[in-house]
């Protein structure tokens, strides 16, 4: 990189269109696919690399979230809605509303259940090693890369 207030002369490198890659650690992802994860799904695949499954996750989560809301609008002001569900308008709100939000805990438990798995995968592609070792001095974190 240039800088006119360096003195130094010399050839100096960059790489460039290389991917700088860092190990993803497995519990990691599993712990942001809870905490942030738990409102915004998908966050753990994320962060392990694995986007398409987490904008799966995203989408399942937003489109759970107005279905439930459309339904709780057909519970509470079925005179609204009588004319596409008759009589059942209240028993119909209640189904939909149950998938919508099974649509929501179904994505939040999938981010939750493959995020390590996400984490581990993307390093294998990588050719990256993450490995915790637990000894009577404390942790140690062992990184290691294959050329």
């Amino acid at each position: 990189m240039y800088n006119p207030n360096n003195r130094l002369s010399g050839a100096q490198s960059q790489n460039i269109g290389e991917e700088e890659s860092e190990a993803k650690d497995p519990l990691l992802a599993t712990v942001f696919s809870i905490m942030p994860g738990i409102v915004f799904h998908g966050f753990g695949n994320f962060y392990a690399g694995d986007y398409d499954a987490g904008t799966r996750m995203l989408t399942m989560e937003i489109l759970g979230g107005g279905i439930a809301i459309w339904a709780h609008n057909i519970i509470h002001n079925p005179d609204s809605w009588s004319v596409y569900f008759g009589d059942q308008t209240p028993s119909a709100g209640y189904w939909i509303k149950a998938g919508g939000v099974g649509l929501v805990a179904i994505s939040f438990i999938w981010d939750v259940a493959t995020a390590g798995e996400a984490a581990q995968s993307f390093n294998k592609d990588h050719q990256i090693n993450f490995q915790m070792e637990s000894r009577y001095e404390g942790a140690q974190f062992a990184l290691s890369h294959r050329f």
